[in-house]
């Protein structure tokens, strides 16, 4: 769903939860540590509820891959509703669990909005965290995608296993399982995966990956009639033919991806990544010899579309190949320039440094692209085990043996990975560039252009199995509404482990309170009265380090808080005196 669409609903469910906290004032419940101090402890404003603005189009991995539970928004109120409801009625175990139930959604969308933003390890992360809080199929899910994009393949198959147990007519699960088996190269499997996930909900991406698996095991004519059905789907489009090219040639028929690709340019002569797309298969048929023929077709899309990151990088790939240093470094400098986070670009300027042995520039080189591809989570293939090495003879070189020797186990752990996935069948998944794997080819780039997947208006997507999504650059727009969604995310966040943490001190359990006080602060340290809670909270635990620190913070924003002033001398700190404030300085 598109998130302008949202709009009108998110401002309705704003307006709602500000006038439900007022209506309900504060509702503070007030716990005393053994000392001096009063009210403590206080209840967050349910009025925090505001902060609700859910964009359903984050919600999910694709719009063409997701379930249609209820939206996000509608949840969260309902969870809300709970909460405030057991607030009322002091009912502390009911209040306790329904704040649980607000972290739990809470971090599972902030989970999707990481995949959104293809930062995959974090999204992972919390969905994990999430899944302490409650145990539901979609957070697996999540997890199994965020794995998926990661190459933990074992991993995702694991979470897809038990989010099917849970629901097993979840129709996105047996498309990411799909996708995961074929990763593993297990195409018969991928096939009753997705056939499976079609019979619960058709959907283009499927229908594309339950093709591709079948041409994969030569079973052309039944991939040919899916591919019809698309077309008669949505028209003659040259972008269709594209991706049926990119199946054709994943398969090595690579005629029939030639066939594709060039009824992709005669309807849309500048279709993008089309001439790229003919190149890299005319290069793949003669087994990644550049012929004219593939040149050709790499300056061809500079032609129409200089900016194009994969011809450069190609052109610079196959320069450095045949040992041509100054044309390597014009196209590698060209594609690092337009994707300053591709690792692979400044893996070979670096390896193109190193060959003219430019040692203090190839270092600077080598360091880039690793540390991109360790944040990207990329670090398991062929490509940056050359950054690792290289790097390390380099090191070893100028007298620094003791950290060149750290890079050269880093490149032996990554080449025994890889003879271990290559062992069980998985490794980089065949679409990942190419349609071969990147231990059988360390020149390409890990991510494939992305090719929409047909129909009409914006919703049309991209196959979850191109990997299109892990280099997906946002627009402007969709930066600002993920800064936005995240600030909201936060603030329940906040919020909501306040909420926990309030009534686990309550009941004594100050141990387990200070933690989840810890984690609101982390996600929202502007929570009314939070640094107080978590200072008498600390102290109550026998972690004096930790309310001292809280309650000096707490005494910064209330220098009138005689209480926190009295702890922090009971722990032999010193604090300042109290100043009244001027009357012209405070605020309505």
């Amino acid at each position: 769903m598109a998130i302008s669409r949202q709009i009108p609903r998110l401002e309705q469910l704003a307006t709602k939860r500000v006038l439900l906290g007022t209506n309900l004032g504060h509702s503070a419940l007030i716990h005393t540590p053994p000392s001096r101090s009063s009210k403590v402890i206080l209840w967050r404003r349910s009025a925090r509820g505001a902060c609700l603005f859910l964009l359903a189009v984050l919600g999910c991995l694709q719009a063409s891959a997701q379930q249609k539970p209820a939206s996000p928004l509608d949840e969260f109120e309902r969870r809300f509703t709970a909460a405030n409801s057991a607030k009322e009625a002091g009912d502390l175990p009911a209040a306790a669990a329904a704040s649980e139930k607000i972290v739990a959604l809470g971090l599972r969308e902030m989970g999707k909005l990481r995949l959104f933003e293809a930062a995959y390890p974090e999204a992972a992360r919390f969905s994990r965290r999430s899944l302490e809080f409650e145990d539901v199929a979609d957070a697996h899910v999540d997890l199994a995608a965020a794995n998926l994009f990661t190459s933990r393949l074992d991993e995702a198959l694991k979470e897809i296993s038990q989010a099917l147990a849970a629901d097993p007519r979840n129709a996105t699960a047996w498309t990411i399982q799909g996708q995961a088996q074929i990763k593993k190269k297990d195409y018969r499997a991928a096939v009753e995966s997705f056939q499976k996930s079609l019979e619960i909900r058709p959907d283009r991406e499927t229908s594309y990956g339950l093709a591709s698996c079948l041409l994969r095991l030569k079973e052309k004519e039944k991939a040919a009639a899916i591919f019809q059905q698309m077309t008669v789907a949505s028209g003659d489009r040259s972008s269709l033919h594209l991706l049926f090219g990119v199946a054709y040639r994943n398969a090595t028929l690579y005629g029939d991806a030639i066939r594709e690709f060039q009824r992709a340019l005669s309807l849309d002569p500048k279709v993008p990544n089309g001439h790229y797309f003919l190149g890299l298969t005319y290069l793949m048929r003669n087994e990644w010899v550049l012929t004219p023929e593939a040149r050709r077709q790499f300056l061809e899309q500079l032609r129409v579309d200089p900016r194009n990151f994969f011809a450069n990088y190609l052109l610079g790939y196959m320069a450095f190949s045949s040992n041509q240093p100054q044309e390597a470094d014009h196209y590698l400098g060209e594609a690092a320039r337009l994707n300053p986070s591709s690792s692979e670009a400044w893996l070979y300027l670096g390896l193109n440094a190193y060959r003219r042995k430019e040692n203090q520039r190839a270092e600077r080189l080598f360091r880039k692209a690793i540390a991109l591809a360790e944040r990207s989570g990329v670090d398991a293939h062929n490509d940056i085990r050359k950054a690792y090495t290289s790097l390390g003879r380099i090191l070893i070189a100028s007298g620094r043996a003791a950290e060149g020797e750290r890079y050269f186990e880093k490149a032996r752990a990554i080449q025994q990975n890889i003879i271990a996935d290559n062992q069980e069948g998985s490794g980089m998944d065949d679409s990942g560039g190419s349609g071969v794997s990147s231990a059988d080819v360390p020149s390409l780039p890990q991510n494939e252009p992305p090719v929409p997947l047909g129909g009409t208006g914006k919703d049309a997507a991209t196959p979850l199995g191109s990997n299109a999504l892990s280099h997906a650059k946002l627009t402007q727009g969709q930066e600002r509404q993920a800064a936005a969604q995240e600030e909201f995310l936060r603030s329940v966040l906040g919020g909501a482990f306040n909420d926990l943490a309030t009534v686990e001190a309550m009941q004594e359990q100050y141990a387990v309170a200070l933690g989840h006080y810890q984690e609101a602060e982390g996600w929202d340290p502007k929570v009314p009265n939070l640094m107080r809670n978590l200072g008498f909270t600390a102290y109550r635990a026998g972690n004096q380090p930790e309310a001292i620190r809280a309650l000096r913070k707490a005494l910064a924003l209330a220098p009138g808080d005689d209480a926190a002033r009295a702890v922090l001398r009971e722990l032999g700190t010193t604090v300042p005196g109290q100043v009244p404030q001027k009357k012209e300085d405070k605020k309505p």
